[in-house]
This record gives structure tokens, sequence and C-alpha cells, in this order.
């Protein structure tokens, strides 16, 4: 019997088939995912708040000028990553574990420490072959 999926993953899935086959049931869905009718609804609830929040997020974004690069950073020290499907339903993921809405400050946020995390697993294995700049861990080092 496969794991239960969690709610960000169900809800996920849940967007991920509204957006393959638009007129879909909630009964269908919750046939396909093995889970109740009311549960998909309540889903269904919850992902069109989240999408009118993102399109007022949009809309408030289109008005204010871009935010300054945290901690102070050049213009130049920027990632912009496209969020594809993978990606969002990797940041739902994350956003869940600290109970987030679906916004661009807690995308960055949730972002931001997973690439934190992620670099201090690395650091931890030990040293990488090749060049090394620094083996302080990104926790320990300074955070913007």
């Amino acid at each position: 019997m496969p794991a239960p999926l969690t709610m960000a993953a169900r809800r996920a899935m849940v967007e991920q088939l509204r957006r393959q086959e638009p007129d879909i049931s909630a009964r269908k869905i919750a046939a396909r995912l093995g889970v109740g009718k009311d549960a998909i609804r309540r889903d269904l609830d919850a992902i069109e708040t989240e999408q009118r929040q993102r399109a007022d997020d949009a809309a408030a974004a289109a008005q204010d000028p871009a935010p300054a690069a945290p901690g102070g950073a050049p213009d130049g020290d920027r990632l912009v990553l496209e969020l594809d499907d993978e990606l969002r339903q990797a940041l739902a993921v994350l956003r869940a574990t600290r109970g987030g809405p679906d916004t661009d400050a807690s995308n960055r946020a949730a972002a931001r420490a997973a690439i934190r995390a992620m670099a201090d697993i690395v650091l931890e294995a030990g040293p990488l072959p090749g060049p090394t700049t620094s083996t302080t861990s990104i926790r320990e080092g300074s955070r913007a």
C-alpha cells in the first residue's frame, strides 16, 4: 500500500490534473488519488485562494519597483528561477513545513533555506575533489 500523500503533494497533483484536464470533476480527481471528494473540494478551494493571492502579489509587484537584493548584494548577484511544475511542487512542500502561503516572499525564503541547507549537507560530507573556497558552514557565515 503506498504511503499517503502529504497535503502539499496532493494539492500539487490536484493542480496539475486541473491544468491537464480543466473539466475534470472533484469526484474523478478523488478516485485517481484515492482520497475523498470533500478533501479534493477543500484542495480546490485552497488552490483558488493561492492563485488569487499570486495574482494579487503579481499586481502589487508590477506597481512596486523590484526589491533590493538581500543584504545589499549588488544587482548582478541575483539568481532568478522560472517556476516550472516540479519547482512549484518542491516549493509547496517546503512551504508546507512552515505553513507559509504561496507568495513571492515565502518562495524566496523557502528557496534560500533549501540552498543553505543543501550547502551545509555538502560541506558536512567532507571536501569535494578539486579546488574549494571555504569549509565554513553556510549557517555559520553571514546571512542576508
